[in-house]
This record gives C-alpha cells, sequence and structure tokens, in this order.
C-alpha cells in the first residue's frame, strides 16, 4: 500500500488551502491501542483491530461516526485525524467511503498530550488564527444534532474568551468510578441564564464510589474530553505546563507539509515524553478552563466492555454487533 505516514500520502491526503476559509477545524483523537477492549471485541466481533476501527454500532466504525459528526460541523478538508504508526492500514480499509481532510501518523503513542500537540502544532502552522474542537474517536454518542449543538456553542464561547478552553460536561447519571468527573465553580458572568457555564472548580479523576455518589449529589458533570478553543489557547496552557514538550514537537513544524515531515516528526517523538493531557495540563490550568454543561444527550465513553452493556442496556438493544444507527439528522 502507498506510504501513509506522517510525510502525508495515502488516500487521505487533500490539497486544498484553507487559510481563507472559516477557522475552525475538527481533531479526531484516534491513536489509542484498545488494549482494555481487546478481548471484548475479539469475542463480540471476532476482530483484533482497536475498538475506533470497529463498527460497534450500526455498519460504521466508530472512528466513521465520529467523522460523519465532524463533517456535520466543518468541510471534509477541516478535519485533523490523528493515529499511531502500525494502524495505517485500518485507516486505509475506510477508504471507500472516504476519508477526509487529512491523517497524522504518531511514531509513537505518548499518551494524549503530544496525540492533541501534534495536529494542533499543524493546523497552527497552516492556520495560526483557528479555532479547534477535539472529539475522541471512541465515544457513543445518541442524541447527535442535541450533542453537535452543545459543540457548536462551546466553539462560540471559546472565540469570545480566547484566551480559554471550553470543555462539555455531560450529565451524570450514576455514580461512575471509571471515568473523570469536572466539579464546576460559579456560574460564568455574561452568559445568558438559560446556558450552564461555569468556572472549573476541581477535576476528581476516577472516584471511589462514596466520593461518586457525592459528585453526582452535588451536580458535577463526567469529563468527555470534548473541547474547543483557540489554537492560540491550546498551546498557550501547553506552554505554560510543559514547555519542553510544546518545543521539541515544534521543532518539527517548520516541516509540516513538506516531504520532509516524516523524519521530522519521528526525530521529535524520539526525544518526547509521554504526557497525559488531563493529568498534566488541565488539571494544572484549571484557572484557564471552563465547563459547559451538555444536556440531553446519552453519552459513553467505550473504554470498558461494562459501559457498552451499560449503553446496550440503557438504550434497550442487544449486543449481537449489528446495532441500529443513532440519529443522524
Amino acid at each position: 500500500m502507498p506510504d501513509t505516514r506522517a510525510s502525508g500520502s495515502g488516500p487521505w491526503r487533500r490539497r486544498e488551502d484553507p487559510r481563507t476559509e472559516d477557522p475552525l477545524w475538527i481533531v479526531v483523537l484516534a491513536g489509542g491501542a484498545g488494549r482494555r477492549l481487546e478481548a471484548f471485541i475479539r469475542i463480540l466481533l471476532r476482530d483484533s483491530r482497536p475498538k475506533q476501527f470497529c463498527p460497534l454500532i450500526g455498519e460504521r466504525s466508530m472512528l466513521r461516526h465520529t467523522w460523519d459528526r465532524a463533517r456535520r460541523l466543518v468541510p471534509a478538508s477541516r478535519v485533523v485525524t490523528v493515529i499511531t504508526a502500525g494502524q495505517e492500514r485500518f485507516v486505509a480499509a475506510e477508504a471507500a467511503l472516504g476519508i477526509p481532510g487529512r491523517v497524522l501518523v504518531q511514531p509513537a503513542n505518548r499518551e494524549t498530550g503530544p496525540g492533541l500537540l501534534l495536529p494542533l502544532l499543524w493546523i497552527a502552522h497552516r492556520q495560526p488564527a483557528a479555532s479547534l474542537a477535539v472529539f475522541p474517536a471512541d465515544h457513543f454518542v445518541w442524541e447527535e444534532s442535541q450533542f453537535l449543538a452543545h459543540v457548536a456553542e462551546a466553539v462560540v464561547l471559546s472565540r469570545r474568551h480566547p484566551e480559554r478552553l471550553v470543555l462539555l460536561g455531560m450529565d451524570a447519571d450514576r455514580p461512575e468510578t471509571s471515568y473523570g468527573w469536572i466539579e464546576p465553580g460559579g456560574r460564568w458572568p455574561g452568559v445568558r441564564p438559560q446556558r450552564e457555564v461555569f468556572a472549573v472548580a476541581n477535576f476528581w479523576e476516577k472516584p471511589e464510589k462514596d466520593l461518586a455518589r457525592r459528585l453526582q449529589t452535588e451536580g458535577c458533570l463526567w469529563n468527555s474530553f470534548v473541547m474547543a478553543g483557540t489554537a492560540h489557547a491550546f498551546l498557550r496552557l501547553m506552554r505554560v505546563h510543559h514547555p519542553d514538550v510544546v518545543a521539541t514537537l515544534q521543532a518539527a513544524s517548520p516541516w509540516f507539509d513538506t516531504s520532509a515531515e516524516r523524519a521530522a516528526v519521528a526525530a521529535a517523538y524520539q526525544r518526547l515524553r509521554p504526557m497525559d493531557f488531563s493529568r498534566e495540563v488541565l488539571v494544572p490550568g484549571r484557572e484557564a478552563l471552563m465547563v459547559q454543561a451538555a444536556r440531553g444527550v446519552t453519552w459513553s465513553d467505550w473504554g470498558e466492555p461494562e459501559r457498552i452493556l451499560q449503553t446496550i442496556q440503557q438504550l434497550g438493544r442487544r449486543a449481537n454487533g449489528r446495532f441500529p444507527e443513532p440519529e443522524a439528522n
């Protein structure tokens, strides 16, 4: 098959120059190995691919669902997907339905910090005034129109406050111990009363059951890792807390969109340490964050078999690998 690594060749390569277009881009995070669901997927689908490349609902892979969501907000040319070396063949298998925008290939998985920073720098190199919305590729969303309306509101809010990131906090309908939680602070001034936008008081990662019950009772929200902000705000926050990581990967940016891109990114990744974006950027940087409550959406991070089964039970459907499609109008 053609070389599909960071140099950008392959079936998803696009030539459009978006610098004069609307500045919103969607970053799709699809580079995870999916180890926790490996056995479950092998039993359910007789498949060995990471979960984001599998059709766990309907006929489309989770990645395809995420792409289709993204394309309801932006043209295909402004979707940037991040995968990890070795996953190129899974993306290539999606070519029959079209692969939007650009796929960037990390030489190695260095967790969510570099996984987000690579497309962020790539987009900022092309369009410094860009805005971004970040979509993990392993999320289940049922009421997609409502979800995307929340995302669009978060984008508008982030543009009004270009130094801040806006996180989507999902309704917590149970005392979940395997999610991250966001504890809202005071209501954000100047926002319409019907919109629930808050400062971020605290993060709680995978709390014990008693704490999770308290967090639910007190109106705390699940951290979806869906977020919006200007490229400037993302980069500023990362530079404040981890300038070494930003500088290391930014050294490759002069070679973006050239034949030397792949080698430059590979050299940078050899020097990069792993970095968890939630723990190492969002938590210490919470004063630069806002959280917007996303009500009326059936949402789940499908990182564990139990969450998939909970969602199936909630919707009253059967786990047979042929799920009905979620709402897509």
